[in-house]
This record gives C-alpha cells, structure tokens and sequence, in this order.
C-alpha cells in the first residue's frame, strides 16, 4: 500500500512540475505558442484549465501526503512507543523504612590572613 502511494505521489510531482511550468499567464511572451488552442480550451485559451488541473494535482499531492503520513505512522507504531507496559511500582509501605540520616557536610577551605 505504501508503495502504491510513493508512486502516486512521485508522479502527482512530476504532473505539478509540468502543469506548472507549461502554464501560460497574461504577461508571459509564451503565449503565441497556444493561440491554437483556443478552440481545444475554448475561447479563454488554455489558462483557465490548466489552473483548474494544477488546483486538483495539489489537493490530491496533499491528501496523498497525509496518507502516506498516517501509513507510515501506523507502520512503524511500534517503534514510536513501547511495547510492554512500565514496571508497577513496588508497595513500600508495607515494610518499615529506616530513616535516613543526612550526609556529613563539606569541610571549608581554611580562611586567608589578611595583615
């Protein structure tokens, strides 16, 4: 599945790279080339659809996106967390403690003479 989806969306990029680099707007000196293609894309040229093509390639590149993220989270869960659960705590208050006493403080350096 995975793989189906890697493919996918490599090819979803490739599609979007091309869209776009064919895409003709008003200011562009490219536009002579598609003077044609007024009668295939109708009376607005190919600029209309292809930006309708480009707004569909990027929704599906970015589902394609949050699948692949969701499947390759779902994959590799195990990894992410833990498999057995953390040790109990073990019941001290069933058994006595012995207070503790606190350690020995640190000795001082010896203080300088001052004449």
């Amino acid at each position: 599945m995975d793989t189906l989806l890697i493919i996918f969306q490599l090819t979803l990029a490739i599609l979007i790279v091309l869209i776009v680099l064919i895409n003709v707007t008003k200011g562009s000196e490219y536009g002579a080339v598609f003077r044609g293609a007024e009668a295939i894309f109708g009376g607005e040229g190919p600029g209309n659809f292809l930006n309708k093509v480009t707004i569909v390639l990027v929704i599906l590149f970015f589902i394609n996106s949050l699948l692949l993220t969701r499947v390759s989270t779902e994959k590799h869960k195990s990894f992410l967390l833990p498999v057995s659960p953390p040790p109990a705590p073990t019941d001290t208050t069933s058994s006595p403690s012995q207070p503790t006493s606190p350690p020995p403080p640190l000795p001082l350096p010896p203080k300088e003479k001052t004449q």
